[in-house]
């Protein structure tokens, strides 16, 4: 039996990253592995109401404190010395054979935890080198400083797991030349049990909705002017919204079309109450790197629309991707209301749900276990 030392920083929020964390801890245990788990202020009744499930009890949690939140300018600067200052205090307390790390897509950890026999990621998008490489001039210098710190923990991941061969391509450009591993594909789990719904599109609402965290990179702002120009559909924007984000929001909560609606931080059966009686579901974020809730839309038999980029390529045909506003609007009008394209639907969504089904739990874990064992025995 191997000791395992998870790391987490922020497990207080719904999404594909803690659904992964989850797992992977979830399979660590299910093998007989010792489990411990490094993350901020940890919450258990909140963890069980984010995830849907209760935190394994065999595991050890230890609180990295409160999540730190700090003020412009230099915020990524100012986390990063806050986040590495308390990873140097616990690197002196933990003791453990094997780290993975399930959220950070800048691999510090193996840097400042560095007593482990192999260090393994689960790494969601290499952000920072992203972000520069299309960044202009002022805002590449200021990222400049960050990016070599990125790269200084890249040659210590002995393995890395990425979510979809979109994230595959890019960490593999990005990181190459800074000795990244092969990196491995595992799609993300998604409990498809729970959103398998039939209900014929014509017998929904006419609402299109929309599910992702409230933060602007997600593009909720989409949703916002949809609904002021189709004012005879229903628009929903469901998603997490954190402390920091909240200026953000009550500004853009203003002045909200009559036919638009934000549920924050929606329970489960709520959700899926909604996502079972809705026509359409959008995804509005470009160059997603892999995108859950588009799986568990089309899982909810919802007509399942996403940008032309990004990992949801590799699951959505083109007739239901969109490249502007305009072609975005358009097919949102063409399948909402019965027509042909919307019957021709209920024919196709048979054979998308056979594509995702391989997108389940088990798999994951299988996958998840078979490449870790690999590289422990």
């Amino acid at each position: 039996m191997a000791k395992f030392l998870v790391v987490h920083p922020y497990l207080d929020i719904y999404g594909g990253s803690e659904r992964v964390c989850h797992n992977v801890i979830k399979t660590l245990v299910a093998h007989g592995q010792k489990v411990e788990l490094l993350t901020f202020d940890f919450d258990a009744d909140r963890y069980r109401n984010i995830v849907g499930q209760n935190f394994p009890k065999e595991v050890t949690v230890h609180s990295l404190g409160k999540r730190i939140e700090v003020e412009p300018p230099f915020i990524i600067y100012k986390r990063h010395h806050n986040f590495v200052k308390l990873l140097k205090k616990y690197r002196k307390r933990l003791e453990y054979d094997y780290l993975f790390s399930t959220q950070s897509s800048s691999p510090f950890e193996p840097v400042f935890l560095n007593k482990a026999k192999k260090n393994i990621a689960y790494v969601h998008f290499p952000e920072i080198h992203f972000d520069y490489d299309r960044s202009k001039l002022k805002r590449k210098v200021y990222l400049w400083l960050f990016k070599k710190w990125v790269e200084q923990g890249i040659n210590k991941l002995d393995m890395v797991f990425c979510n979809s061969n979109y994230t595959k391509e890019m960490i593999e450009r990005y990181w190459k030349t800074h000795g990244v591993k092969d990196p491995i594909v595992v799609y993300p789990p998604v409990n498809l049990d729970n959103f398998w719904c039939d209900k014929l599109i014509s017998e929904r609402r006419k609402r299109v909705i929309y599910v992702a965290r409230f933060i602007p990179v997600k593009r909720h702002e989409i949703m916002k002017k949809l609904a002021a120009d189709l004012p005879a559909y229903e628009f929903v924007s469901i998603g997490g919204l954190m402390e920091a984000e909240k200026n953000w929001f009550n500004k853009f909560s203003e002045n909200l079309p009559q036919n638009y609606t934000l549920k924050t931080n929606l329970p489960g059966a709520d959700l899926l109450e909604i996502m079972h009686d809705s026509r359409v579901y959008v995804h509005l974020m470009e160059g997603e790197h892999f995108g859950i809730a588009p799986v568990e839309g089309l899982a909810s038999g919802c007509i399942t629309l996403v940008h032309n980029s990004g990992g949801m390529k590799e699951f959505i045909p083109e007739e239901f991707r969109w490249e502007n506003y305009a072609d975005l609007k358009e097919k949102i009008v063409k399948y909402i209301e019965p027509t042909q394209e919307s019957a021709n639907w209920e024919k196709k969504r048979k054979e998308l749900w056979s594509k995702i089904s391989a997108l389940n739990i088990e798999a994951f874990q299988n996958s998840i276990w078979f490449h870790v064992h690999t590289l422990i025995s």
